[in-house]
C-alpha cells in the first residue's frame, strides 16, 4: 500500500486509465493481429498522428456532447499522449525506461531533471 495520500485522486484515475486501455484491446482497436496504429507508426508517422489525436481530442473537449463526453475526450488525450510518448522513447533507441530515478519532489531520467510542482 502506497504512503502517498493523493489529492488529485490520481491513483484511482490512472487505474481507471489502465482499464481503459485494456478495453481497448478487446474492443475493436484489437480485432486481428494489427492494430492500424502499429501500421502507421511502421510506415513512420506514428509520432505525427498520436500528436495530431492528441491536438484533435484536446480542441474537440467541451464542444461535442455531454459532460461525460467530454471527461471521452480528455481520456483519449491522455491515450495518444502516451502512445506519443511510447514512439518518441522508441525513435529516441528506447533510452528511457523503468530503471530510471525518481527522488523527492523531481525525479531524473537520463541525467535531465525534471521537477514535479
Amino acid at each position: 500500500m502506497s504512503d502517498i495520500e493523493y489529492k488529485f485522486r490520481e491513483d484511482e484515475l490512472i487505474n481507471e486509465f489502465k482499464n481503459y486501455i485494456d478495453a481497448t484491446y478487446s474492443g475493436h482497436y484489437g480485432q486481428g493481429s494489427l492494430q492500424s496504429s502499429e501500421v502507421i507508426v511502421d510506415r513512420g508517422h506514428g509520432l505525427g498522428f498520436f500528436l495530431g489525436n492528441v491536438d484533435k481530442y484536446n480542441a474537440r473537449y467541451g464542444k461535442k456532447g455531454s459532460p461525460s463526453d467530454h471527461r471521452k475526450d480528455l481520456v483519449k488525450v491522455l491515450h495518444y499522449a502516451l502512445l506519443a510518448l511510447y514512439e518518441h522513447d522508441r525513435l529516441n533507441n528506447g533510452m528511457y525506461k523503468q530503471q530510471d530515478l525518481w527522488y523527492n519532489s523531481n525525479y531524473v531520467v537520463n541525467g535531465v531533471n525534471y521537477e514535479t510542482k
